[in-house]
């Protein structure tokens, strides 16, 4: 009981990321709109009353540090501004396109009443992405502020063997030939499930393959933090010295290599081709990161053979993953090209991006409110019908591009301030990059990390986050991941959570 209340934060944030990966991705309004709003209360009750205190602090104290914090964080007043932003279009709503239709063809002005302030054209439709960003800023916020160090690892590690559970549910769907995520049936709110779409929970491939990728990336982290930790812990016993091996060390390093593998085929298994490509990137890079670093701490004598060994166990991953690879995942590497690729990253020859740039010129400032381009593209595309241009094309709803959409949804302003939410959350990570790097020319060369010091420099654990998140920006071009919550929330909170890999500046605080 004791662990569940000092721990009871780092739960709770877990929990919520969990739990946006089991509502369908965090992608149903209609079942949002039932759990959100207590979500949001529970969280800020967690992060005011039960806070994580460090060893000197009384609960009291832990509570007045954490609201202090609170009140003279930029990051918590931007997220205030954006939702201010987010709820005037409720009182400012113009007229729909499609919804209105017999109103704007009598005559009635569709514009919104204040034509200068945010608008939307459903309200509905709009309070969907409230939710969302509402649910995720406040989830990052508790993350940053709310848990220690050795909290935020915990979140993260729930956070990984909760995916995967939801891996593992994936896997038995497809084998027992499910109609749709979490059995069900077509309805009218999911009418073509296809199995080529869906993956456990989710009901886009892409979405899912983008969450999977991410928790890759943090399953990988975690990883090679418990590497960085037992090879202190056996760096101390050589110093006092203890040659005794502990024969349960090996384990305690490296069980974290098992979410890491479940995860990264649950990835492929999405058959979502952009998920495949990123994923297998991303282990690439952690392979000779890990590689790099693995040498670095070998004697000149033994690195020839540990080289050797590893290449092979490299080697010989990519010939079984080659040779063995499921026909649904060979067919979609086959479908690869470099040509589709790169007009899908760049929008061209994507009907939906320049209709998306017409909107956005339209309503520069604040946006058509959220999901205004699948209302407002309908009189942007009509004059192309009856030229008789051929539109075929994935989802017609999403610009399939996450940038332009935001920009689309929420204007130069709302977009500037999402952007401004990813920066604060990294600038103390690169404060303390930047301080890691310069602190490298006071260490002896034998204690400096491998060339080149600017990446090394860096927790390992660090690197990997900040390379999976990199991932999911990346897909983010040439389609909609950050369109659930529950990668969205995955985002912002791994984000919020990679100074606890981090050294402190000063004293260390776990």
């Amino acid at each position: 009981m004791l662990f569940l209340f000092e721990n009871a934060a780092a739960i709770a944030v877990a929990a919520v990321v969990s739990l946006m990966g089991w509502l369908f991705g965090g992608t149903r309004g209609d079942v949002l709109l039932v759990v959100v709003p207590w979500v949001l209360l529970f969280l800020v009750e967690i992060m005011i009353c039960f806070p994580q205190r460090y060893s000197y602090e009384t609960t009291y104290e832990a509570r007045e540090r954490v609201w202090s914090d609170i009140r003279s964080d930029p990051l918590v007043w931007l997220a205030i501004g954006f939702g201010v932003l987010m709820l005037v279009p409720f009182v400012n709503k113009g007229l729909c396109p499609q919804c209105d239709y017999a109103s704007i063809a009598a005559g009635v002005d569709a514009s919104p009443p204040i034509k200068f302030l945010p608008f939307c054209v459903d309200r509905l439709s709009h309070l969907n992405t409230v939710m969302w960003f509402a649910t995720a800023f406040v989830t990052a916020i508790t993350a940053k502020h709310a848990l220690l160090k050795s909290g935020k690892r915990l979140a993260l590690s729930l956070i990984v063997w909760n995916g995967v559970l939801l891996a593992i549910f994936g896997f038995v769907q497809h084998g027992m030939g499910a109609p749709g995520p979490l059995w069900q049936e077509a309805n009218a709110l999911a009418p073509k499930w296809r199995a080529t779409l869906f993956f456990s929970t989710f009901g886009y491939c892409n979405m899912a393959g983008s969450y999977f990728v991410l928790l890759f990336g943090l399953a990988v982290a975690l990883w090679r933090d418990c590497c960085e930790k037992y090879h202190e812990i056996r760096l101390a016993k050589e110093k006092d010295g203890d040659a005794s091996e502990n024969r349960h060390m090996f384990w305690r390093k490296h069980y974290y290599l098992i979410p890491a593998i479940i995860i990264f085929y649950a990835a492929l298994n999405t058959l979502s081709r952009a998920a495949i490509i990123l994923a297998v990137v991303t282990a690439t890079v952690y392979f000779f990161h890990t590689f790099v670093s693995f040498l670095s701490r070998r004697s000149k004598a033994r690195r020839a053979w540990a080289a050797f060994w590893s290449m092979l166990a490299f080697g010989l991953i990519v010939l079984f993953s080659l040779n063995y690879a499921p026909d649904d995942i060979r067919r979609e590497m086959d479908s690869l090209d470099t040509e589709e690729v790169l007009n899908r990253t760049t929008g061209k020859g994507v009907y939906q991006s320049s209709v998306a740039y017409e909107i956005w010129k339209d309503n520069f400032l604040f946006g058509c409110g959220g999901w205004g381009y699948k209302h407002l593209s309908v009189p942007k595309l009509l004059p192309r019908i009856r030229k008789g241009e051929r539109l075929g094309g994935p989802g017609q709803g999403n610009v399939h591009n996450d940038y332009l959409q935001f920009l689309v949804e929420h204007g130069t302003v709302g977009f500037g301030m999402i952007v401004a939410f990813v920066v604060l959350l990294l600038v103390p990570v690169f404060k303390t990059w930047n301080w890691l790097i310069k602190g490298q020319r006071f260490k002896k060369k034998k204690d400096q990390p491998p060339a080149p010091i600017q990446i090394f420099a860096l927790p390992a654990s660090a690197f990997c986050i900040l390379t999976a998140n990199t991932a999911v920006l990346i897909h983010a071009f040439g389609d909609c991941p950050l369109r659930s919550l529950a990668v969205l929330s995955l985002f912002f909170v791994s984000l919020s959570t990679i100074t606890g890999f981090l050294p402190e500046r000063n004293n260390s605080r776990n």
